[in-house]
């Protein structure tokens, strides 16, 4: 992960440093995530994006980088058998604002956020304009992650998120 993501993050907002550096975020590291990444890497790439698409509409940038860091942070290997009933992407928004509630303080319109960045596939319906950027932002970074695996795409899709979204900033 790229220096600038964390430096252009707590420029952003002031809750990042904390998250960041906090033991829980960093144990994302061992969570997979979408084939070729991890959660921790995911979150970076989501809050970035979350930033960006702040600076540009009428959203709070520390509520955006926030939900973005915090939005997947469950700690479940998805990949492997778990106790979990059910399938990931349907509890996972539920158990990541449970947790960043409690280790990390959520005003409401966060924790809605939160909960609403699977939908469809979650019962709760984006309801704000925070709510509807972390949607779009997850499923862009999830993309990009998708297609990064892909071995010719990797080094142009790296230089079109650098150039169009940190220095453009």
């Amino acid at each position: 992960m790229n220096q600038k993501y964390f430096d252009y993050l707590q420029a952003e907002a002031p809750d990042a440093a904390a998250i960041l550096g906090s033991e829980s975020f960093r144990s994302l590291r061992h969570f997979p995530r979408h084939i070729y990444t991890n959660t921790y890497d995911h979150s970076v790439r989501v809050a970035v994006c979350m930033a960006w698409l702040a600076k540009r509409s009428n959203v709070s940038s520390a509520s955006a980088v926030k939900v973005g860091l915090l939005h997947d942070l469950c700690f479940v290997d998805y990949t492997s058998k778990n106790d979990h009933p059910g399938l990931y992407c349907f509890y996972h928004p539920e158990e990541a604002a449970d947790n960043a509630r409690q280790e990390f303080g959520l005003n409401r319109l966060e924790e809605k956020a939160i909960r609403a960045h699977m939908f469809p596939l979650s019962v709760h319906l984006p309801s704000s304009k925070l709510a509807l950027h972390l949607l779009l932002a997850d499923k862009a970074v999830a993309l990009y992650e998708v297609f990064f695996g892909v071995r010719f795409l990797r080094g142009s899709l790296s230089r079109f998120a650098s150039r169009r979204i940190i220095q453009t900033v």
